[in-house]
């Protein structure tokens, strides 16, 4: 059994122990083989040495991504493990031990990929490794987070029970004017139940009530109140739409432009992250130097300015390492190996 058929093997058992049930997006033996080619491309001899190189990057779709992150750590030890038996083999040594990592290339779709080789210095390896190692050691939460997703989705819905007193719906009821309320009518002057008024035996003697009930007094009719009428008063200080109306905030809009191959970057966010990752609005560069977060563009509506986050090779603009500055059109922007020139809009 050869390397490939042992390395295809192993790739396997990767994905058949995996809690989710993952398949292979692709042939992970087509992969080894083009991982073999791409090292013996870019092997050569330094100090009478042949040196292989110890960086590999192997690009995917998102899709395909989003599946394998989760394995990413067995996977890219497995593949290691592979490209330096075939490294030991023709006899090639490493600047250090080599480094394989997975990055997203929008542009590929589900099942495809493509490996390149780089020969880096020790030293920049050790940095590649560092952030490799912060990388995969969040790739489990996601795969945690994926899997409780799933569940939710396959748990039934409940269904409500019916019950006699159903909940009915609340009918939103306009607000009414308060109708004025008539005044009270004194007890005396109320308005005696029909039928002849009789008086209590002990009170038939009575002058003041004989005459009272003799001659009853009229009793007027209550009046409401007139209510006045409410009329809206036109604002002295009502001006036409037009006049009121703010001028509009200028739209943030910048490209940035690779000076080697060309290609535009049109950012139209006010803010927009540069590296490998893909990130909504953001700036995707297929440079294995750049960090997958290594800077940050940002608009106050007046300027654009530029943010390092902490990447591993630094940002510089016109050739000077900066953690932030600001930018002007003409600007050379430098991460990892791309320049890009940046124009505002």
């Amino acid at each position: 059994m050869n390397f490939f058929n042992v390395f295809e093997d192993r790739i396997a058992s990767v994905f058949g122990t995996s809690p989710q049930g993952y398949t292979e997006p692709f042939s992970f033996k087509k992969l080894g083989k083009r991982a073999a080619k791409e090292m013996e491309k870019e092997t050569y001899v330094i100090n009478g040495v042949d040196t292989a190189p110890g960086l590999y990057t192997i690009l995917v779709s998102s899709a395909d991504d989003a599946v394998m992150r989760p394995l990413y750590g067995a996977l890219t030890n497995e593949i290691a493990q592979f490209v330096e038996g075939q490294a030991q083999s023709k006899g090639y040594t490493f600047v250090g031990e080599p480094l394989v990592r997975f990055m997203v290339d929008p542009s590929l779709r589900s099942g495809k990929f493509s490996v390149f080789a780089e020969n880096v210095d020790a030293r920049t390896l050790g940095r590649l490794r560092a952030e490799e190692i912060s990388f995969l050691e969040k790739a489990p939460d996601l795969a945690e987070q994926r899997s409780a997703a799933a569940a939710r989705r396959q748990a039934p819905s409940p269904t409500p029970r019916s019950s006699a007193r159903a909940r009915v719906p609340q009918v939103a009821v306009p607000p009414q004017e308060p109708v004025p309320t008539p005044p009270a009518v004194p007890q005396e002057f109320a308005p005696e139940a029909d039928g002849l008024d009789v008086l209590p035996a002990n009170e038939v003697n009575n002058p003041m009530l004989l005459s009272e009930h003799a001659t009853p007094q009229p009793v007027p009719n209550p009046v409401a109140a007139p209510v006045p009428q409410t009329v809206r008063r036109p604002s002295q200080q009502q001006e036409p739409a037009q006049a009121s109306a703010r001028p509009a905030a200028p739209a943030a809009a910048c490209m940035l432009i690779d000076r080697k191959t060309g290609q535009t970057y049109n950012v139209t966010s006010p803010r927009a992250i540069i590296g490998r990752e893909r990130n909504r609005g953001g700036v995707v560069l297929r440079d294995p130097n750049v960090s997958r977060r290594h800077a940050e563009l940002s608009y106050d509506g007046r300027t654009w300015r530029i943010a390092d986050l902490n990447s591993t090779n630094g940002t510089l603009v016109n050739d000077v390492d900066v953690d932030e500055c600001a930018l002007r059109s003409g600007d050379l922007i430098t991460l990892g190996l791309t320049n890009l020139e940046f124009r505002e809009n």
